[in-house]
This record gives structure tokens, sequence and C-alpha cells, in this order.
């Protein structure tokens, strides 16, 4: 699938209240693996796809943000805003670990994969389009791992740029 048909693509999904798993997952098959050095380096503002997963309401509630790929062994996997708007990491969540990006399979193809350092969670990312500088701007990511998979059902989320360092 071209960038610009995923971006459409991407943008249908994301206009609808309830989004099937199956149409992501189909995204994401058809889409080019991050790679590590093309993410590390940046923050990234994220957003959940509500397709049912107990996640969305979760990250939700704790006023998820999205991650800083500080570089590839330094990761805050979750960023929230704190009651004063400021956007700050929060371990609480990952028991008081970080992460580290890794390429790591899934789907039957390595991709830059983000491994929480105290939960047994890999989170994998996918290029939905890139800038003119060919580094992704938007990311398809899914949470894998025990516990995180509900009623055969992956957690889909979306991670946008947000400082290109």
């Amino acid at each position: 699938m071209s960038a610009s048909t995923a971006a459409e693509e991407l943008a249908a999904i994301r206009s609808l209240d309830a989004v099937p798993s199956e149409r992501v997952s189909t995204l994401w098959d058809s889409l080019e693996p991050a790679r590590v050095g093309d993410i590390a380096g940046s923050r990234w503002r994220g957003t959940g796809l509500d397709t049912g997963h107990p996640m969305f309401g979760m990250l939700g509630g704790m006023r998820w943000w999205g991650k800083d790929f500080r570089d590839p062994r330094k990761v805050d996997p979750i960023l929230v805003t704190d009651d004063s708007g400021e956007v700050v990491p929060d371990t609480s969540a990952t028991g008081g670990g970080g992460a580290s990006l890794w390429e790591v399979s899934f789907r039957g193809r390595p991709c830059a994969s983000m491994v929480y350092d105290r939960l047994p969670v890999i989170d994998h990312f996918a290029v939905v389009d890139s800038g003119a500088d060919g580094r992704p701007v938007t990311l398809l990511a899914v949470m894998n791992g025990r516990g995180t998979v509900r009623d055969g059902e992956h957690f889909w989320f979306l991670l946008e740029r947000d400082d290109p360092r």
C-alpha cells in the first residue's frame, strides 16, 4: 500500500466511533516496519484506537500523552499530562521501569519494538507516513505480551512525531 493510501485508510479508521480490529491489522500488514534508528531521538504523541480493548479507557484515565524515545536504550514509555498541564514521565504503570528499543518480529516481520524493562510487554511499530526527510511522522503501533491480549485482540494505537530532534 502506498504511503498516501495508508494515510487515507488511517484517516478513515480514525473517523470511526468503533474501530474494527481486523481493519487495523490489515492496515498493519500493508505497512513498512519501523526501524529503531528512524524513531529513536524523538518524542511521540499517542492516540489510542477504540477497538473495544480495555487499555483504551485505562490510558485515557491516566491522561496518557505519548512516549519519548530519547535513544534506543533510554525510553520513557508512558508520558502523561500532569495537573499543571506539563508532559512528564509516569512509571507507576510500568512497575517503576523504563523501556528500550529493539528489533523484534511481530506478525512474521522484524520491526522496531519497545521492550518494557519491568513488564512482559512489547510495543511494535510500523510506518504510516514519512516526512520530506524520509523519517517516519506517523506510526501504527500494537501492544503485545502477557496480559495485553483481551478476547483475542491486541491494543492498537498511533504515535505522531512531536519533536524531531
